[in-house]
C-alpha cells in the first residue's frame, strides 16, 4: 500500500501482526480456494463428472494467486467470486470447466470466512489463556495484601490486591470459556446451493444422500465437525451476532480491568511498569500517566459498537438473502477481531508489570483504619446482645463528628474509647488491616486452586506471547 494511502491504526499500531495477516486479501484467497478444493474433491469422491486429475490441478496451482489480476478481471466483471474464478482458470485451465459445481458465491466465501474466523477465534483464545496466566500470577502474588476498598470510589471495607485482581481475573475466565464454546461449536456453511435447497447438488449427485454425504465431507475437509443444519443462501447471520457477542463481553472485561487499572493509578496504589526512556508528557516530564490502561480502555470500547453493527445486519437481511450485508461484514469483522487482539496484547503487558506501590496502599489504609473496624464492631455487639440499628447510630454518630478533626480517623478512634457502648473492645487491636480482609485470602486461593489452574493446565500447550507492543 502507498505511504499515501489510509492504514488501519489497528493493523498498523495494536493487533499482532498474525492476526492482521489473517484478514488479508491473500489470506482470503486461500481460504476460498481451500473451499473450492474441498468441494470439487467431495464431488469426485462421490461421482460427480470432476476428475481425479481435475482435482490434483487444483491443489497443484492453489497458491498460484495473482492479486493484481484477479482486481483486473473484477473491475471487469464487478464480481469478486467470478473475478477469482477466472483468474485460476487461467492458471488451471484443465479444471476450470468443473471449478465450483454446483455452487453459489456464498458457498466459498461464507466456508471461507468460517475458516478465517474460526482461526482468528483460536487467535484470541490463546491471547486469553495467556491473559489468564499473568492475572493469576498476580492475583497469588497479592493474595495477601490488605487494601483499602472502594464503593462509589468512595473509602469502603478493606480487601487484599489479589482479591481485586481474582475479580478481574473471574472475568477473564468466563470469557475463555465463552470462546471455547463458540471454537467447539463452529459450524461451516457446507455446500447448501443457491438458496439452501441443495437442488443444484441434487441434481448433480442424483440422490439426498450423496448430498448430504457431500456436505458432511465438505465440512469435514475444511476442518470442521459439523456444518449448520439449515441455510439460506449465505450461511446464517444469527452465528455471526454471536461470535461477536462473545467478543463484545471480552470488551466489557477488559474496559472493567483498564478503568480499575487508571483508577487505582490516580490514587498511587496501583502502577503500570514504566520504561527507561519512556515520556510521560511532552509538556510536563515528571508525569507517569497510565498510558496502557488507557489504551486497553479505548481498544475494548471498541468492542460492544462493532457488535451492534454485526447484530444489526443479521436483523435488516431480507428473506433468503439481501447483498447489504456484504460491505458491513467487511469491515466489522476484521476491525472486531483486530480490536479484540490488540487489546488483549496491551491487557496482558499490563498485567505483567503491574505492580502495588506498598507504601502507598499501606498509607491509604491506614488513613482510614479506624473506620474499617465499624462493620467488626457490629457484628461483636450483636453477638454480645446488643441492638444492631442502636449500635449503627453510635457508630455514625461519632463518624460524622470526626469529619472536621485535623485527623479524623484518630479522632473517631478516640471517641469510641470514650463511648461506654464500645470502651471495652480492644479497639486499636481490631482495626488490624489483616483482621479486617475477612476470607479475601481463603477465597483467592480456593478460587485458583478449584478453577484457574484446572483450566489453565487443559492449555499447556499454548505458548506465551511472542509479539512485543510496537508502540
Amino acid at each position: 500500500m502507498s505511504e499515501g494511502s489510509y492504514t488501519s491504526p489497528l493493523v498498523a499500531r495494536y493487533a499482532g501482526r498474525a492476526m492482521a495477516a489473517r484478514f488479508g486479501p491473500l489470506a482470503r484467497a486461500r481460504a476460498w480456494r481451500q473451499a473450492w478444493i474441498a468441494l470439487a474433491e467431495a464431488e469426485h469422491e462421490l461421482g460427480a463428472p470432476v476428475s481425479a486429475e481435475q482435482v490434483a490441478a487444483l491443489r497443484a496451482t492453489a497458491d498460484a494467486i495473482d492479486l493484481e489480476r484477479v482486481a483486473a478481471i473484477e473491475a471487469e466483471t464487478r464480481h469478486d467470486v467470478m473475478a477469482h474464478l477466472h483468474a485460476w482458470g487461467e492458471v488451471c485451465p484443465e479444471a476450470a470447466g468443473v471449478m465450483h459445481l454446483g455452487a453459489t458465491s456464498c458457498f466459498v466465501t461464507d466456508n471461507a470466512d468460517a475458516l478465517i474466523f474460526k482461526g482468528a477465534l483460536e487467535g484470541i483464545r490463546d491471547r486469553l489463556v495467556q491473559l489468564v496466566r499473568a492475572l493469576a500470577a498476580l492475583a497469588e502474588r497479592e493474595a495477601d495484601r490488605p487494601c483499602l476498598g472502594y464503593t462509589h470510589f468512595q473509602p469502603a471495607q478493606p480487601v487484599t490486591v489479589g482479591k481485586r485482581v481474582a475479580l478481574w481475573l473471574q472475568d477473564a475466565v468466563w470469557d475463555l470459556e465463552e470462546v471455547q464454546g463458540r471454537l467447539d461449536a463452529f459450524p461451516c456453511r457446507g455446500a447448501k446451493g443457491t438458496t439452501g435447497t441443495q437442488a443444484s447438488f441434487l441434481e448433480l449427485l442424483g440422490s439426498a444422500e450423496a448430498v448430504e454425504e457431500l456436505d458432511r465431507r465438505v465440512g469435514e475437509k475444511l476442518g470442521f465437525s459439523r456444518s449448520v443444519e439449515l441455510a439460506c443462501q449465505t450461511g446464517p447471520r444469527k452465528h455471526d451476532a454471536l461470535i461477536a457477542d462473545a467478543l463484545a463481553q471480552l470488551g466489557v472485561t477488559l474496559g472493567k480491568l483498564g478503568r480499575d487499572a487508571r483508577l487505582l493509578a490516580h490514587t498511587g496504589e496501583l502502577r503500570e511498569a514504566f520504561g527507561k526512556h519512556q515520556v510521560g508528557s511532552s509538556a510536563m516530564p515528571y508525569k507517569r500517566n497510565p498510558m496502557k490502561a488507557e489504551r486497553l480502555c479505548s481498544l475494548a470500547r471498541l468492542l460492544p459498537h462493532l457488535r451492534g453493527v454485526i447484530a444489526e445486519t443479521a436483523a435488516t437481511q431480507w428473506l433468503e438473502r439481501s447483498l447489504d450485508d456484504s460491505a458491513a461484514r467487511r469491515v466489522a469483522f476484521p476491525d472486531l477481531f483486530l480490536a479484540a487482539d490488540g487489546a488483549l496484547r496491551v491487557a496482558c503487558d499490563l498485567v505483567g508489570g503491574l505492580e502495588a506501590d506498598v507504601p502507598t496502599v499501606e498509607a491509604r489504609l491506614g488513613e482510614y483504619a479506624p473506620y474499617l473496624l465499624v462493620e467488626r464492631l457490629l457484628v461483636r455487639g450483636v453477638r454480645q446482645g446488643g441492638d444492631r440499628q442502636q449500635l449503627h447510630e453510635v457508630l455514625r454518630t461519632h463518624a460524622v463528628a470526626s469529619r472536621g478533626a485535623p485527623n479524623p480517623g484518630e479522632a473517631f478512634l478516640a471517641a469510641l474509647e470514650q463511648d461506654p457502648t464500645f470502651a471495652h473492645e480492644p479497639l486499636r487491636e481490631l482495626a488490624d488491616p489483616a483482621e479486617l480482609v475477612g476470607m479475601a485470602p481463603r477465597q483467592v486461593r480456593r478460587y485458583l486452586e478449584g478453577t484457574v489452574r484446572p483450566l489453565l493446565a487443559r492449555y499447556a500447550a499454548v505458548a506465551e506471547g511472542g509479539d512485543p507492543l510496537r508502540v
